[in-house]
This record gives structure tokens, sequence and C-alpha cells, in this order.
């Protein structure tokens, strides 16, 4: 995923979840940007899509 504000790419599962004090946090599904603590909304999980994204990283070497 890329952070809408600073351009950091991330993977979902090594950010923190948004919305730590708040009291709506069980139902709020932002994510933070592990560089700038940004919260956004997580792309939509499309199996298919992420997994033509880590093949392709594989052969890029990226």
């Amino acid at each position: 995923m890329k952070c809408d504000f600073c351009g950091h790419s991330f993977e979902t599962d090594k950010c923190k979840s948004g919305c730590n004090g708040c009291p709506m946090n069980k139902a709020c599904s932002k994510i933070k940007c592990p560089n700038c603590n940004y919260e956004m909304y997580p792309e939509p999980e499309f199996k298919f899509i992420n997994n033509l994204k880590k093949w392709g990283k594989k052969i890029c070497g990226k």
C-alpha cells in the first residue's frame, strides 16, 4: 500500500491500526502509515491483484 500523504510504500500487515485513542476504534478500519502516522483506509483486498503484485516484485527484484 502507498501512503496518500507522504508516498511511503508499506505492507498493511506491518502498520499500526488507526484510532487507538478513539472510543469507536473497534468499528474503525483505518490504518496508520508507519512513516508519517497519517491515518487512511486500507486498499480493498483483491487476492488476485495482491498475488500479481507480489509475483511482480519477485521477478523484478524489488
